[in-house]
């Protein structure tokens, strides 16, 4: 009788790691991204909240104090950066890449990078009203004046 209760204490046991484990197994994260979308991935505010966003944190001085003679006629004091970035189910932006790198200053692809770090969450893209990950370009434009 007693070995019984030790082998169903033992069982039980067993069980119950087993379940534990089972409730602990990570789920590797879903990293597809989704091409097609029923709404496409927006900033807050829409294309007033980006602007306004800019506008508080976007800092050229230094790209514009880098614009020597040699810069400006390489690169122009009007540069737009086009970027290409992952806004993922939940809003949160990665994956940020200056797509036109030669056709800006290296200064300026910096800031541009730095700022989209920053950025807030998006509203994320959707299919059947199901936020996914999807992939968004988004050029930003600066006149770099001396």
């Amino acid at each position: 009788m007693v070995v019984n209760k030790v082998l169903l204490v033992a069982v039980g046991i067993c069980w119950g790691i087993l379940i534990y484990a089972q409730e602990k197994t990570v789920v590797p994260k879903d990293t597809s991204i989704v091409r097609v979308v029923d709404k496409i991935p927006q900033f807050p505010g829409g294309l007033q909240g980006w602007r306004r966003f800019l506008e508080n944190n976007l800092d050229i001085g230094r790209a514009v104090q880098a614009l020597d003679s040699v810069a400006y006629v390489k690169y122009g004091s009007r540069q737009t950066a086009y970027l290409e970035f992952t806004v993922c189910e939940d809003g949160e932006v990665c994956d940020i890449e200056v797509l036109n790198k030669d056709g800006v200053s290296p200064e300026f692809s910096r800031e541009v990078l730095r700022i989209m770090k920053k950025s807030p969450k998006w509203e994320p893209g959707k299919v059947a009203d199901k936020p996914v990950r999807t992939r968004f370009k988004q050029p930003i434009t600066a006149v770099l004046d001396l």
